[in-house]
């Protein structure tokens, strides 16, 4: 009778820590679908990319679940299996920063031909939403697609600064951003809104120019900072399929993971120097 009662408490017992993992289980996979989610649908919009959020959620549940035990079949090592489920849960929002700073740095190029059209249109006797929507027409990519937003705005009852302010917001460039204040106070104040146009767009591609040439000079001391930061990890790599044996207790043992975690905090900190180092502010 004892017995039957302990296998009852232990079986109660059993049942419930399988449906409380359960639940936190499914409450926590639903809450980072709905992040998920949300994130990458809100970072699509900005990149006017139309595709479905949730089969972008369901392409990245899938390589979690198939890279990692697909990389231990192969490699037998734990370790590798750690470092691919940490890249996948990182790459999705390194892969969407690497978008934005690409379209970020087309809007900024192509800015001062913008600039120079509309100032052109502008000088020929048309407004500043007529020359606007002009240069939209003509033009393609990141600045025909911002600023067409900016005009379906104002159609929608927001005023010329309102939009112009969440033009700004969503860029998030300084170059944007003199252009949105200059055209702001020369609608407060007035002036000769074409002319200015016109100065800043020969202001930002000497600026662009200048940011050209610091690229260019500073690029070795990045190539050199690449160089250094990634030899530890080639020589450990090398050194795993040359010397297996002797380098496998660093993955194997606490001490071990203690050094590789001094490794990639000084790893950081040296690359985070010479980016400080390399990074010319104009």
């Amino acid at each position: 009778m004892d017995i039957y009662l302990i296998l009852a408490f232990l079986f109660i017992a059993i049942s419930v820590m399988i449906w409380v993992f359960l639940t936190f289980s499914v409450h926590g996979f639903e809450r980072y679908q709905a992040t998920f989610t949300e994130q990458t649908e809100s970072k699509l919009e900005n990149l006017f990319l139309f595709i479905d959020a949730k089969r972008v959620f369901i392409l990245n549940v899938i390589t979690l679940l198939v890279l990692p035990v697909t990389i231990y079949l192969l490699t037998q090592s734990t370790f590798y299996v750690i470092l691919s489920v940490l890249a996948l849960l990182i790459l999705p929002k390194f892969f969407f920063l690497r978008l934005e700073a690409q379209r970020k740095l087309k809007f900024v190029h192509g800015l001062p031909d913008a600039l120079a059209q509309i100032a052109s249109g502008m000088s020929a006797g048309q407004t500043f939403t007529s020359a606007m929507e002009t240069m939209v027409n003509e033009t393609r990519g990141p600045i025909s697609q911002e600023f067409s937003l900016v005009l379906r705005e104002q159609r929608l009852g927001k005023s010329l600064a309102e939009a112009l302010d969440n033009l700004a917001e969503r860029v998030q460039a300084e170059e944007l951003d003199l252009v949105v204040t200059a055209t702001q106070i020369a609608n407060e104040v007035g002036g000769n809104l074409s002319e200015i146009f016109r100065r800043l767009s020969d202001t930002l591609r000497r600026k662009m120019e200048m940011e050209g040439k610091i690229k260019a000079l500073t690029s070795q001391g990045v190539l050199q900072g690449w160089v250094v930061g990634m030899l530890p990890f080639f020589i450990i790599l090398a050194l795993y399929f040359v010397d297996r044996e002797n380098i496998s207790p660093i993955f194997s043992n606490l001490l071990g993971w203690i050094f590789l975690g001094i490794i990639f905090i000084n790893e950081f900190i040296g690359g985070m120097m010479i980016r400080k180092i390399v990074n010319i502010d104009i």
